[in-house]
């Protein structure tokens, strides 16, 4: 298929048309440009390789629905010629956003900590969308991903692979290092439960700043590029770099820095998950995987275990699970504090604590912040900040009731309802 030039005007379904101003980046499918569409700034991406007819029409179907979330760049509008030209109009990336591969180049940096966990939770929330709508990715990689360093939103592109989960005769398999084991055997096409795995891997990525797989191992062999190569290192006899019960490709103190310096930082519950999705079982069996549901859930825990150090006042991970933990800065205990046990969450009740609604009510706002800690004479309380009334049920079995803007003392046994909605929550 022929490249485009500026000033080429494209016809879009449904009737409009697009004009081509410049090109933006080129790829092994195609080029991207910018256009002018109804008088701003779109871009459209244009297949260069003949593509199948089966990928038109799943690529057409896509258009013609609704985006899964905010955080996909969906595809608009089906572009043709008459020549047998092919493509998509889509939104332009906004300024401030960088490619993923940039964070594991280290050429981009987060801001903070609350901006890496942001994206690993927009991710997260952006495929539970997709497969709850019954598609999959097919073939989630590095270069997919736009996030930006300042607050970690992310968006997603590339939507063209996006398929009804099951769907396998689009030609697609996926990038080396993401593919799921059973996909790098030739055992199975992409679907939901590869998506698992890919979805493990950039998580992995962001948050240690390494490989998941490779380690010592994957490092003394030649080249991953042969097939049984690939198969030894990524398909089912791929050892994790920091499974407990294999050191066989543990990490090189050289070369994985990050994932050594930070696999003790953060909580235990995030070491196990990993543990348990890239564990020898889970690699063979997609089934046993954490599924984009769980890590929405890991991941806030996580948030919540961040926290400010009583000791030094900087920001580090406790750990409900680890009586133990240490601030990573001041290297001190963070002693003994009030948590709050709602459902399955654990919230330590330190300074500045947030209380998210998606954790007391189970609601799928995961910004939202209904309460806040406090506090007074060296003792640790709760500021209602909902909008909503809290019933407060006292040791003696009293209760009484926090209005909006009120607050309450944080004490070991009392129980909270917040609002109408959730679980009652107990402090411990």
């Amino acid at each position: 298929m022929s490249e485009l030039k500026k000033g080429d005007v494209v016809a879009l379904a449904g009737g409009d048309t697009c004009q081509v101003v410049r090109e933006l980046g080129r790829g092994g499918q195609g080029i991207v440009y910018a256009v002018n569409y109804n008088g701003s700034e779109y871009a459209l991406k244009w297949y260069t390789q003949k593509v199948s007819d089966r990928f038109r029409e799943n690529l057409k179907r896509n258009a013609n629905r609704q985006t899964p979330n905010e955080h996909f760049i969906w595809p608009m509008a089906v572009a043709e010629d008459p020549n047998g030209g092919f493509g998509y109009l889509m939104k332009i990336r906004p300024a401030g956003y960088v490619d993923m591969s940039k964070f594991i180049l280290v050429t981009a940096r987060f801001a903070d900590v609350n901006a890496q966990l942001n994206a690993c939770m927009q991710l997260v929330k952006a495929f539970l969308d997709l497969h709850r709508d019954g598609y999959s990715y097919q073939d989630m990689n590095d270069g997919n991903f736009f996030i930006n360093p300042k607050t970690g939103d992310v968006l997603i592109c590339d939507n063209d692979n996006v398929a009804p989960d099951g769907t396998d005769d689009l030609g697609i398999l996926g990038k080396a290092g993401y593919m799921a084991p059973e996909i790098v055997e030739g055992q199975s096409r992409p679907r939901k439960v590869t998506d698992y795995h890919s979805l493990a891997v950039c998580l992995f990525i962001l948050i240690y700043m390494n490989r998941p797989f490779e380690g010592r191992r994957y490092l003394s062999c030649p080249c991953d590029n042969d097939p049984e190569m690939a198969r030894q290192l990524l398909g089912y006899n791929a050892v994790f770099i920091m499974d407990p019960n294999d050191k066989s490709n543990a990490p090189d103190p050289s070369l994985h820095k990050n994932v050594m310096r930070r696999w003790d930082i953060y909580p235990k519950v995030l070491r196990d998950a990993f543990c348990k999705t890239f564990s020898k079982a889970a690699l063979q069996n997609g089934d046993l995987r954490v599924k984009d549901k769980e890590w929405r859930d890991i991941l806030l825990q996580v948030r919540a275990d961040f926290v400010k150090c009583p000791k030094c006042g900087k920001f580090s991970f406790a750990d409900p699970d680890c009586v133990d933990k240490k601030c990573a800065y001041c290297d001190k205990s963070f002693g003994d504090y009030r948590m709050l046990r709602v459902g399955k969450f654990k919230i330590p009740l330190m300074m500045e604590q947030k209380l998210h609604e998606c954790l007391v009510h189970g609601s799928t706002d995961y910004d939202k912040v209904v309460g806040r800690t406090v506090v007074k004479n060296n003792e640790v309380g709760l500021c209602n900040n909902s909008g909503e009334s809290w019933t407060v049920t006292c040791l003696d079995g009293t209760q009484r009731v926090v209005a909006d803007g009120q607050g309450m003392p944080a004490r070991k046994g009392y129980k909270i309802k917040f609002g109408n909605q959730g679980e009652t929550a107990v402090i411990e």
